[in-house]
Order: C-alpha cells, then structure tokens, then sequence
C-alpha cells in the first residue's frame, strides 16, 4: 500500500515486502530494512506505522466520544498521545532523529502534537 500525503512531503512511495508486513492493517516495519532505507522511504513507514495506530483526536465520525466543543474525551490512559514522544520512542533507534522531526512537525503543523488511539475494531482486530 503506497504512502502519501502532505503528512509525509511526497508523492506514491510503494513500500516493498521487505518494508515489513505492508498488507497487514496494523503495519509493522523490518527494523533492518528501514536502518538501510532512504529518508523519504524512512517517513512512508513511519507514516503507515503511525497512522495505523493514532488518528486525529478532532475527528467527529469516530466513534470515541467527543464533548459539545467537538473536543476528543479521553479514557483514563488512553491519551492524548503525544506524537513526537510516540515517533521518537519507536523510531530513534533506526531512523535519524532529523528524519523523525520532519514527520513530527509536518504531524504538528497538520493536526497537533496529541493523537488519539485508534480503535483495533475499526481494521478487524
């Protein structure tokens, strides 16, 4: 499934099976094959990676509940997340941290820095 969007600054990145389990709805990626990746490659997995996990918490059509304002309420431990704590936890150890930032801040300029869990039944899970 390619990846693509103003979020990760490029066009159609086709992400190959050596990418990690790229038919999966939850996307997990091969640590190894994206140490060796080019950074637009890096941005797609951890794009796909995230965005298989986290959504906007604005997003009135899912189905967490939202307060009169349309703001996200939040569970007790389930959020808000932060993205650049997500992104850099996960990723630091196989993508430079410059790579990260610029997904982080493209994910702040577009939504914000808390995102919200997604939902494992919205893919099946």
């Amino acid at each position: 499934m390619p990846a693509t969007d103003s979020l990760i600054e490029a066009k159609l990145i086709p992400l190959p099976p050596e990418a990690g389990d790229v038919d999966s709805p939850v996307f997990h990626p091969d640590e190894d094959w994206l140490r060796a990746a080019s950074p637009e490659q890096q941005k797609a997995v951890m794009w796909r990676w995230f965005a298989t996990r986290y959504e906007d918490p604005r997003n009135p059509e899912t189905a967490a509940p939202h307060d009169a304002q349309g703001q996200r309420v939040y569970a007790e431990g389930d959020g808000p997340f932060h993205a650049d704590e997500v992104l850099h936890g996960r990723f630091d150890d196989w993508v430079a941290p410059e790579v990260v930032d610029e997904l982080v801040r493209r994910l702040q300029e577009e939504v914000g820095n808390d995102w919200a869990r997604r939902g494992l039944d919205e893919f099946g899970g």
